[in-house]
């Protein structure tokens, strides 16, 4: 039950069925938990997230966790641009495969999956990081590798981890 306000905008059980926000199926249980912690203590980019996760307790918020850990990824079916994703797997490799093992598929407490997540939340992120680091807590390692990459680098980029599965 605590999950269906979810829904409207992550979709049934964590697969966002539009391209603004991000599916969360299978994530990390302790990502998560930090993640919907930040919203709630205002430490994110104020969005609705914030407001929301105000009324949870920090035991609804680890059940939460619990139950969208325990869901099956499904990646964004989304038509790509086959240089976009060329170009992006260079600027992955380059800049982001150390930490975002395995094309975007690795994941833990410190590092979501991006693989597969929709290309135009991707960008909003990346750009949010990028331009507005302090609105959105980040390893300095993430800012860094940012720097001095122009938007067209960040859609190939987001092009690259939307075609990985």
């Amino acid at each position: 039950m605590l999950a269906a306000h979810c829904n409207g905008c992550h979709g049934l059980n964590g697969v966002s069925a539009g391209p603004a926000s991000p599916s969360f199926a299978g994530f990390d249980r302790q990502f998560l938990i930090r993640v919907l912690q930040e919203f709630r203590n205002g430490e994110r980019v104020p969005t609705i997230m914030d407001r929301i996760m105000t009324g949870y307790t920090a035991g609804q918020i680890r059940q939460l966790a619990t139950y969208y850990a325990e869901q099956s990824w499904q990646s964004a079916d989304v038509p790509l641009d086959p240089g976009a994703v060329a170009e992006g797997k260079r600027l992955h490799d380059e800049a982001c495969a150390e930490c975002h093992e395995e094309e975007g598929r690795y994941q833990d407490r410190d590092t979501p999956r991006i693989a597969g997540q929709w290309p135009d939340y991707l960008v909003f992120q990346l750009l949010t990081y990028r331009d507005r680091p302090e609105a959105i807590p980040q390893p300095t390692k993430m800012r860094e590798s940012l720097v001095g990459l122009a938007d067209a680098d960040l859609q190939a980029l987001a092009q690259f981890y939307a075609s990985q599965r």
